[in-house]
Order: structure tokens, then C-alpha cells, then sequence
């Protein structure tokens, strides 16, 4: 055994060096009272006259990402809610747009179309019996003219049979993106700014063009609900990519989206800094009280309590003690001393999860290193790396604060 294993009891370091958007696409550790909100927040909501839209404010660091990624996602999917994450808002309704599409594929989305609308398909004037594979429906339609006499087919299906749109013009613009598959696999990001000649989202009708959208992906999926996760939104509302204008036309679009979520199962979910939170409020109070149910419904992501954040380093040594040798250490915070505890109480700055797993990491890669005899103790933990890796500015704060 080597030092890690024989007085670790660890087969490795579990803690992830950078600890920023950790990519956990299984069971995570949530603190309860995060997943009692939102149980909270989804039961009151699912029924209820006005958006379903929630923010999840924190500052960086405090949990975020992996709350979106890690358990909102599953979540949603456990009612029946077919879910996107956003790795950040982007400026314009079409990076949206963009974004959710290019998630399920031209190809994908397009024969989901097809095998839904196929049954009511005409040949001549007869009902198709066994209709053609969308592959090779697709490498039938030779001609543009072929392609636009299937498309006025198809778009009078996705009006009459389907319903997924009232809308001739965007009946008539999803349909053709179905019949031109064959010529164009993928999708392309002028295909969804409005008013350019190719685009797929009719000038003036995004609202119209997302609730179709989302509708069709209702019936794809077999869901109930689409739910989109939107990560770094300070990106938008403290103006870090986009002048002043421009947000407040992406404030615009994000109304639009919350009048979608009062007449459609559409679920939004935000993340935000403090400051972004503020920011968004100022700019348009009105949004921000509906957004947040005025503010009724916002979820606030404070530094952890010491028995949370006890919680969350079991939870990370227990992926290290899987092996037979190892299991009587699990759910022990060894080798880590018991003041470790202490030193988190007196220091709520270091009680957000990306600091202290950031802290874990290097106290036992550092005490691996210079072979420290277990338990590691918090002056430890203090002195070698919360002191010399984060030093307080001369504002008495480190890079957390």
C-alpha cells in the first residue's frame, strides 16, 4: 500500500483539483433544505396561476452549475419534464433557439416530425398504407419543386393533425426544415436569427416559433413539460457580453418566454450572481416580480452549515472508499481531524462547495506529499493552504469573497 491507502484509507484523492463545474451527470450530494425549496417551489407552481420560472441565485462558487447539471436536470425528468441545460444565455433569442435544437440534432428532430405526421400522409390521392422511411423519403424528394409540394403536405399536417401550430408561416417553415434534411444534416446559426433569408424563425414570431417548438418536443419525447436550465446569466445582466440595449432586448425575450411558461408546461430555471440578481431587478422590476413570484420564489444559495458541509466531504471520501479494505472509514470525515469542523464554523467565506472542496483536495494531496501523519489537523489545513494558496487581500477578503 502507499501513504494514501495505508493511512488515508483513501484508493485516491476524490476531490476534484479545479472543483468548478463539476460534470455529474449521476446522484450528487444536494443539501436538504436546497431540495425541500424547490420541492417547495415545483409543488406550488405546477398548478398555479403565473410562470414557472425560479432563479437560483449564489455567488461563484456556492453550487450553481452542479445544482442545475447534477439535480435539477434529473429532477425534472423524474416528473415527466424533458430538460436543457444552457451552458450560458447567449445574446439573442436565436442562441436559445440554436442551443436547444443543435441538443436534439436537425437529423433527430426532423424524423421525430416525420414518423408523427407519416400516418396521415397522402399518395396522389390515396392514404399512404406503409409509408416510406424518412430516410428514404428524404432521398426521394429530388427537385426543390419536389421538396416544396411535401413541405405544403407536411405543414397542413403540423397545422390540422398535429396542432403544434396554428401559424401557416411557421407550419410552413418547421415543414420545410424537415423535407431539406436531406440536404442540409445540420443545423447552422444563421438558421435561427430571424429575417435573414434562410432562417427557419419567421420575422417577428419568435414567441410563436418557441411554443411550436417546445410542443413538437412534447409529443417527440412523450413528456409533459420542457424545462430550460440557464446557467450565467450575469453574463446578460451585468453586461459582460452586450451593451445596455441589447440585454434589455434580451429581457424582452425572456417576458416572452415567461408568457409562454403561464400558457404552456415550460419550466425556466436561472442561474445568477447576487449582483446579476440586483442588476435584473433594476432594469426591469416588473419581469423580476414575475420571474420570481415577487421574489417568493427565489432560491438563495448561502455558504453551507458545518453539518452540510461535513455532509458534502463524506460524500466525496466515500467515492474512495469503495474497495472492501476501505469501508469501515465510510461516512467518516478521517483524515481529516475533527476541528477541521471548527475552522468551517468560524469561517463561512470557505463553507460554499467549490472552496471547500478545492481546500480537501490540496490538504490531502499537500499532507500525501509531505507524508502528514492523519488526522489532518485544521491548523494544518490553515497555515499550508488556506494561507499561503489564499491570502487575504488587503480588503480582508481571498478569491471566494
Amino acid at each position: 500500500m502507499n501513504f494514501l491507502e495505508e493511512k488515508y484509507k483513501l484508493s485516491r484523492n476524490p476531490f476534484p483539483p479545479a472543483a468548478a463545474g463539476i460534470d455529474i451527470e449521476r446522484d450528487i450530494y444536494i443539501p436538504r433544505r436546497w431540495k425541500e425549496k424547490i420541492d417547495k417551489y415545483y409543488n406550488e407552481l405546477k398548478g398555479g396561476v403565473g410562470a414557472k420560472a425560479f432563479p437560483i441565485i449564489g455567488e461563484y462558487g456556492s453550487g450553481k452549475t452542479v445544482l442545475l447539471k447534477g439535480y435539477l436536470k434529473e429532477f425534472f425528468e423524474k416528473n415527466r419534464i424533458k430538460s436543457f441545460y444552457f451552458e450560458n444565455p447567449g445574446t439573442q433569442f436565436y442562441d436559445l433557439a440554436n442551443t436547444l435544437l443543435r441538443n436534439i440534432g436537425r437529423y433527430e428532430f426532423s424524423k421525430a416530425i416525420w414518423e408523427l405526421a407519416k400516418e396521415f400522409l397522402t399518395q396522389g390521392k390515396q392514404r399512404v398504407l406503409a409509408p416510406l422511411s424518412f430516410d428514404n423519403m428524404i432521398a426521394a424528394l429530388k427537385t426543390k419543386t419536389d421538396r416544396e409540394n411535401k413541405a405544403h403536405e407536411l405543414s397542413i399536417i403540423i397545422r390540422e393533425k398535429l396542432k403544434i401550430t396554428d401559424d401557416e408561416e411557421i407550419a410552413d417553415k418547421i415543414a420545410l426544415m424537415v423535407v431539406e434534411t436531406g440536404i442540409k444534416r445540420h443545423f447552422e446559426y444563421r438558421d435561427f436569427v430571424a429575417g435573414t433569408k434562410t432562417s427557419l424563425v419567421a420575422e417577428g414570431e419568435e414567441p410563436k416559433y418557441f411554443k411550436a417548438i417546445i410542443k413538437t418536443i412534447f409529443k417527440i419525447y412523450n413528456v409533459d413539460g420542457v424545462a430550460f436550465l440557464i446557467d450565467e446569466f450575469e453574463d446578460v445582466a451585468l453586461h459582460k457580453r452586450m451593451s445596455r440595449n441589447k440585454t434589455y432586448e434580451y429581457l424582452a425575450t425572456l417576458r416572452h418566454l415567461i408568457d409562454l411558461s403561464e400558457q404552456i408546461n415550460l419550466w425556466i430555471v436561472i442561474a445568477m450572481t447576487p449582483a446579476a440578481a440586483k442588476e435584473t431587478k433594476d432594469m426591469n422590476e416588473a419581469l423580476w416580480d414575475r420571474f420570481t413570484h415577487d421574489e417568493r420564489t427565489t432560491l438563495k444559495l448561502e455558504p453551507l452549515e458545518t453539518d452540510e458541509c461535513k455532509e458534502l466531504i463524506i460524500w466525496w471520501l466515500n467515492r474512495a472508499r469503495e474497495e472492501d479494505e476501505f469501508k469501515s472509514f465510510r461516512n467518516k470525515i478521517f483524515p481529516f481531524s475533527d476541528d477541521f469542523i471548527t475552522l468551517l464554523e468560524e469561517n463561512p467565506n470557505i463553507r460554499l462547495p467549490r472552496p471547500l472542496v478545492k481546500i480537501c483536495y490540496y490538504a490531502i494531496s499537500k499532507g500525501v506529499l509531505e507524508k502528514i501523519e492523519p488526522p489532518i489537523s485544521s491548523d494544518f489545513i490553515k497555515k499550508e493552504i488556506i494561507d499561503r494558496f489564499y491570502p487575504l487581500d488587503e480588503g480582508g477578503k481571498n478569491e471566494w469573497q
